[in-house]
């Protein structure tokens, strides 16, 4: 399956039948090209279709996931309102949110909806502090989507990983998130739950996504530790907390953090990162604002001048 420069999906080099306007719908933003199968998603659209085309999309997530299988790429426009957990041992599944750019797909006036992609808790019956979206296997993507949150304690995308072995093991090391939107209260993304989920998560990559009034945009829950992510290019606006926990080895680089948050970038218990090119607000000290983790660079930050700031206000030490 390739995607050609209008936007048509073709299968095998043949064109897939329908309307043009139905195929623009699922035309991806960065011409993603795909091993697996293609399913199709329209929140919208209430149709009962096999997922099998944009004319015969799935009316839910729910029925994405239960037909896909490892490598497949799932399209989708409308509004998903679904807390969901990914399949057991279905690895490498991407999601793409089909509209220009993500957005709340209950847009106004009449029309503003038309290829939004949208990801949230239902309405009504949301399992409090739950996530939008669990991650149990590695290599998952989420591209160019909306996400938004049930709760304060409830997460958009969640990472997890256990202790178990061979077919036991439940792992969303190496996920990507890319150029996604987590809009209003909640935990924009999140590593580590209490119960089973007690394992580091490895190779997360975070890059050019928009962060809006989260309580947490990213969040690495004590004790359980992220390893090895790369978090770059995104913007923080307006939250409360920027990014917060035991990060170990972790590129925290190009960042552009929110104006006055209570936690900027704080990775107490973690250590070795590099913190490096990020635009800081405040006053670049430690303190609930900043803390670096054990052994950390944080040089090249652009910050305020202080004590650990050259007279142009380019961080060249860890705050302290």
């Amino acid at each position: 399956m390739t995607t050609v420069a209008d936007g048509l999906f073709q299968y095998g080099g043949q064109p897939v039948g329908g309307s043009l306007s139905l195929q623009k719908l699922f035309s991806t933003p960065n011409g993603i090209e795909h091993k697996g199968r293609a399913w199709f998603v329209d929140a919208s659209s209430g149709s009962n279709g096999d997922g099998t085309s944009p004319q015969r999309a799935f009316s839910t997530m729910q029925k994405a996931f239960n037909a896909i299988a490892s490598g497949d790429i799932i399209y989708f426009v409308g509004k998903v309102t679904e807390q969901l957990v990914t399949p057991v041992q279905v690895f490498d599944v991407t999601v793409v949110g089909c509209g220009n750019r993500p957005r709340h797909a209950d847009a106004v006036p009449a029309g503003g909806n038309w290829a939004a992609s949208q990801w949230g808790p239902p309405a009504s019956g949301a399992v409090s502090g739950q996530a939008t979206v669990r991650v149990l296997q590695q290599g998952w993507r989420f591209v160019n989507i909306l996400f938004t949150m049930q709760g304060t304690t409830a997460a958009g995308v969640e990472v997890v990983r256990n202790a178990g072995a061979d077919d036991a093991e439940r792992d969303a090391s190496h996920c990507e998130i890319l150029g996604c939107k987590f809009a209003g209260a909640g935990i924009g993304i999140r590593s580590g739950v209490a119960g089973s989920f007690t394992e580091n998560t490895t190779n997360v990559l975070v890059e050019g996504n928009t962060f809006l009034s989260s309580t947490t945009a990213i969040l690495q829950t004590a004790g359980f530790g992220g390893l090895n992510w790369q978090i770059k290019n995104n913007d923080f606006i307006t939250c409360t907390n920027d990014i917060t926990g035991p990060f170990t080895g972790t590129k925290i680089f190009g960042n552009r953090m929110s104006l006055a948050p209570t936690a900027c970038i704080v990775l107490t218990g973690g250590g070795t990162n590099m913190v490096n090119g990020n635009y800081l607000a405040g006053t670049y000290a430690a303190g609930t604002l900043y803390a670096a983790g054990t052994s950390d660079n944080w040089n090249g930050n652009f910050t305020g001048s202080d004590a650990q700031t050259a007279s142009a206000g380019v961080s060249y030490a860890v705050p302290d």
